[in-house]
């Protein structure tokens, strides 16, 4: 589980979330708790300060899995009295999404979609309906809807905020396609959930391609298998075959059908790591050396390369290519990851 659509950590919180990657879970609780205190003592009961302090509290209970405090406390901050300046009624929606997300990890699944779906209206009446903020409003209820078996209407609220953030050419434009290129597998839509993008700024349709592979880490396989397919056709078709989003694909779809183990695709594995260390290499050694590469896999995962020479190399020719073929797959393997 994880908590979406919060703002940044407040200097309390970011201590307390040091501290608990530190191991002082005590001291992590204490420190939000006496932030809270002090907000209260200054600012009041019913403040926006306190609800702040509250979801701080939330968060990072959430983080340590204790999911019914955190979800009280996401509730006493999002039931403070609405506050009359736009930023923080934006927190107040954060609120609303935090406890929609420890809901569901309680498994009251039923009370989850009903604050999700008024975390939804509550951003259309505080955005307007054609704005980033409703649309990107519209993702965690569509993440939810394909997650308990409703795609179909995940699909159409997709549509929605991906034609809302295309018109506007919003960054977060990049979110919104990853998922709505999921719930098209999900759906069997046949159209490229990725051809819309192709008259977007390149560095918003690589952060979209970085968030596609992220997917690959917590979506359902074969869907991922497909999305990540169409995802390469598309880095293919954009970019060509030096730039580094194609690369990280390539390694998205190693990574992939590795981690399936027997029912990964060992077709499509080898594939993208072959071209994946060919793109690398041939351009790293002298003309007319290699022809081609073998690539193979052993059980625990241990990658093999077999070069195929179009002549002798001589002796720094050997010890050249031994070096970029080495390189090739610690790069492959830096790749980022998914979340």
């Amino acid at each position: 589980m994880f908590l979406c659509c919060q703002p940044p950590p407040s200097p309390s919180l970011q201590r307390a979330l040091e501290l608990l990657a530190q191991g002082h879970a005590a001291e992590a609780g204490a420190t939000v708790t006496s932030a809270a205190k002090q907000a209260k003592k200054r600012f009041g009961s019913g403040s926006h300060s306190l609800a702040c302090a509250y979801a701080d509290m939330a968060r990072l209970h959430f983080l340590e899995g204790d999911f019914k405090r955190a979800a009280t406390e996401f509730r006493h901050a999002a039931d403070a009295p609405l506050p009359p300046e736009a930023g923080q009624r934006a927190d107040r929606l954060a609120f609303m999404f935090g406890f929609a997300a420890c809901l569901e990890a309680l498994a009251k699944t039923g009370e989850a979609e009903k604050v999700l779906r008024q975390c939804v209206e509550f951003a259309r009446n505080l955005h307007g309906s054609a704005t980033p903020g409703y649309a990107n409003a519209l993702a965690p209820l569509a993440e939810f809807l394909l997650r308990t078996g409703h795609p179909e209407e995940a699909v159409r609220w997709m549509d929605e905020a991906f034609a809302i953030l295309r018109r506007l050419q919003d960054p977060s434009i990049a979110v919104a396609a990853a998922l709505r290129a999921e719930l098209f597998k999900a759906v069997d839509r046949i159209d490229d959930p990725f051809a819309d993008l192709d008259d977007l700024p390149d560095d918003v349709v690589v952060d979209s391609v970085a968030q596609a592979i992220g997917r690959s880490g917590r979506g359902e396989p074969d869907r991922v298998r497909l999305v990540l397919a169409d995802l390469l056709r598309f880095v293919e078709r954009r970019f060509g075959d030096a730039h580094p989003a194609l690369t990280d694909t390539l390694a998205a779809i190693v990574r992939h059908e590795a981690a399936l183990g027997d029912r990964g695709n060992l077709l499509n594995r080898t594939s993208a790591a072959r071209r994946a260390v060919w793109s690398y290499t041939k351009p790293r050694v002298n003309r007319g050396l290699l022809e081609s590469i073998e690539i193979g896999f052993e059980v625990d995962g241990t990658i093999h390369l077999v070069p195929r020479l179009a002549r002798e190399p001589d002796a720094d020719e050997a010890v050249g290519l031994e070096m970029v073929l080495t390189q090739a797959v610690e790069d492959l393997y830096a790749r980022p990851r998914p979340e």
